[in-house]
């Protein structure tokens, strides 16, 4: 029988981190972080020569596994945050080995600096075009300063908004906005008027704004956490008050997720602009829209962030590629999903495997993503064939009522009077029901397509309550409820003196 939640007591909370009494750290424990980011910065600024993507992704491995044992920053006390904080950074790194393993960045990405773009197109059109596409542009000059500023563009952007390869919905957004600036600049200079800042100084101080009020979501959840009794064990249990602070932290770990991301993002997005580095456009909205979570599919493809959706199918494309496997094959659609959270798994393994010495057992922090992750395809494999099972017997029913009709329209029709008396029944008896025959399957379609997601939402919810568990687990289990913000404003306005 699983282990029930006990009664509030030190031994059933997670304990707290005391301030780290390490010894000061030299210049050489801090060494491994500055040469990965020199060679991640300089990772396709040499030329193209054979061999080039395998002998810089070996050397980046190496330096990334230094800097995850180096000793700088410590694991224990207030400085638990940044260690973690610099062992994330394979969602930087993830790109930057795909696009050195599987393709020529010179040859294969540009940047795109029309509204006549690619992002229209399905990725074998896309691919067709670039092959034949006489005005695409020239890669940089070696060794000059140009091909400086176009390696750091193309590493600072997993994303890839504004290149050619970057997501359709994400380019689409930014061609808009585009659009609309320059609409702006032509009516401000046929006037006569000054192309005023104000729309970038209005980008960054929203962006800011945001920032901040994440930041105070944040140290709210931060201190709703620290009241949480956790779970024996953090075990399943099947009693109201185990599942229902289950639920408890698993929502909190989502909201720390998105608000943490959230914040850095609208950070670096206002210095980029500010600094004129980049326009307000390259900056689409890092999540998507919360509607669209009616499918497991949704919530991964569409609403979560999509740091690593491009690499992960850069890979997944050249296995499907190499195989000879179906482009919209069934088969081809679960390569790219085990491929896209296999990745995931393995480097949040590292990435908070590096923080569970001495906190949490290293062989659970596998399990227990590994069994998250894993899951993740089994749900939209099946919602997907349940889906595709809804959709063919709808499809049939229709066919059906066609050569219902069909047949219908052979058979001997009955006489004037009756049909006219059949016809102004059946007006009437929709305009009783919602007003007209073709309101009534508007409003049948609504209520319908309600339903459905209704259910969809219902579904999401519930698979996640049951897999997020897992997911949560690590984190709470390696201490990351403990570590405090920067400085807590909520903790000075709600506890005076403290």
């Amino acid at each position: 029988m699983p282990p029930t939640a006990q009664a509030p007591s030190p031994n059933n909370m997670v304990p707290s981190v005391p301030t780290s009494t390490a010894a000061p750290h030299g210049f050489l424990d801090m060494l491994p972080h500055i040469l990965l980011l020199l060679t991640v910065l300089l990772a396709f600024f040499p030329p193209p020569f054979r061999g080039r993507g395998p002998l810089f992704v070996v050397i980046v491995t190496i330096v990334e596994w230094q800097a995850f044992a180096a000793p700088w920053p410590a694991n224990d006390g207030d400085t638990r945050g940044s260690r973690y904080g610099l062992t994330s950074s394979w969602l930087f790194l993830l790109p930057v080995i795909e696009r050195l393993l599987v393709h020529t960045p010179e040859r294969d990405f540009w940047r795109i600096d029309s509204e006549d773009d690619l992002t229209q197109l399905s990725p074998q059109q896309r691919q067709r075009q670039q092959d034949n596409d006489s005005r695409k542009p020239a890669p940089p000059r070696e060794f000059s300063l140009a091909k400086i500023w176009w390696s750091l563009a193309l590493f600072s952007t997993p994303r890839a908004v504004g290149w050619n390869f970057g997501s359709r919905r994400l380019n689409a957004q930014r061609i808009e906005r585009r659009k609309a600036r320059r609409t702006r600049e032509e009516k401000e200079e046929s006037e006569n008027a000054p192309v005023t800042a104000f729309p970038r100084a209005a980008f960054v101080a929203a962006k800011l704004t945001r920032a901040f009020a994440c930041y105070l979501v944040w140290d709210a959840v931060v201190l709703a956490e620290r009241k949480v009794v956790f779970p024996a064990d953090m075990a399943w249990a099947w009693d109201g008050a185990t599942l229902g602070r289950i639920a408890y932290l698993d929502f909190l770990m989502l909201v720390t997720t998105y608000v943490g991301m959230t914040m850095q993002f609208e950070t670096v997005a206002a210095l980029g602009v500010a600094l004129f580095l980049s326009q307000p456009e390259d900056w689409p909205v890092l999540f998507g829209d919360i509607a669209e979570c009616y499918t497991i599919a949704n919530v991964w493809g569409k609403y979560w962030h999509q740091y690593i959706r491009q690499p992960c199918l850069g890979f997944s494309h050249y296995i499907i590629q190499k195989l000879h496997i179906p482009g919209r094959s069934r088969v081809a659609y679960l390569i790219h999903l085990a491929t896209a959270f296999f990745i995931s798994s393995f480097f949040h393994c590292v990435a908070v495997g590096a923080m569970a010495p001495g906190f949490y057992p290293l062989r659970s922090v596998i399990l227990d993503f590994t069994i998250f992750f894993g899951l993740q395809p089994v749900g939209i494999m099946l919602e997907s064939v349940v889906i595709d099972l809804c959709s063919r017997r709808r499809s049939a029913r229709q066919a059906k009522k066609q050569q219902t009709m069909r047949r219908e329209d052979g058979a001997a029709r009955p006489g004037p009077q009756q049909q006219q008396a059949h016809e102004w029944a059946s007006l009437l008896s929709a305009q009783r029901i919602c007003g007209g025959d073709a309101r009534t399957k508007r409003r049948l379609r609504v209520l319908s397509a309600m339903f459905g997601r209704t259910v969809g939402y219902v579904w999401v919810i519930c698979w996640f309550y049951v897999t997020g568990w897992w997911f949560v687990r690590p984190y709470i289990g390696v201490g990351v409820v403990n570590w405090d913000l920067p400085y807590s404003i909520l903790s000075k306005l709600l506890i005076p003196g403290k």
